[in-house]
């Protein structure tokens, strides 16, 4: 007597259980967190490490600020304001008025020996020759107009320092049709000596006194803030 074969029914009567699946990422998110505990000390960097895309916290480390402007209250920043109109860029921290300072001050737990920021600056429309410039516990550290290819990186006291610019995007965020939206991710190693950073960043005119004709508008994201004990 033959084995009776059945073929397989169409995909369309599959039907997912989505307890199933929810289970499973749960188990996978338990997972990821335990691998990032797991860091071998040798791998860690000024900057820490990365692990498939993700900031991995050495036996030293935690996790004092990630904001994101989604995921909390509204920041502590001197000025501003959220602003969450465009999908393309998310929620942000929209400086406001346009040429004012923007300054946070993070408080740290004992035994902080050094801070690990990670920020995004967003330039929004024609920026043309104006920058600006990121200060740590008032000494500035570095300089950037969004028209140029790299920063400027000045003394540093001690501070690691890198950067990276995304290519100008057109998102629709700006005033007009053609203007673009640029973003500079900067990372900073600091050492610590006092319970709290000071952080700042200062829009600047453009040098020889030629200015846009009205100040360019620009924001902060993705703000993580690590400290890291002895």
């Amino acid at each position: 007597m033959g084995l009776a074969w059945h073929p397989y029914r169409s995909a369309r009567a599959i039907k997912p259980d989505w307890m199933l699946v929810s289970v499973g990422l749960m188990a996978l998110a338990l997972v990821i967190t335990s691998s990032i505990r797991s860091t071998p000390p040798e791998a860690v960097t000024a900057f820490g490490t990365q692990i498939g895309g993700l900031r991995a916290l050495g036996d030293n480390e935690s996790l004092i600020l990630f904001e994101d402007i989604g995921t909390g209250p509204d920041p502590d920043w001197s000025g501003g304001a959220r602003d969450d109109s465009h999908a393309g860029l998310g929620a942000i921290w929209l400086a406001a008025p346009d040429g004012a300072a923007m300054t946070r001050i993070i408080a740290l737990p004992p035994g902080t020996v050094r801070g690990i920021v990670s920020l995004d600056l967003i330039a929004i429309d024609a920026w043309a020759l104006d920058r600006l410039e990121v200060a740590v516990n008032g000494i500035p550290v570095l300089r950037h107009g969004f028209a140029a290819e790299q920063p400027e990186v000045l003394a540093t006291d001690g501070i690691t320092l890198r950067s990276r610019l995304s290519p100008p995007q057109e998102l629709g965020f700006a005033a007009g049709p053609g203007l673009e939206e640029t973003r500079l991710t900067v990372e900073m190693a600091i050492p610590v000596t006092d319970p709290e950073l000071r952080l700042s960043i200062l829009p600047l005119p453009a040098p020889g006194g030629a200015t846009d004709a009205a100040p360019p508008l620009w924001a902060i994201d993705n703000l993580v803030v690590i400290a890291a004990g002895g």
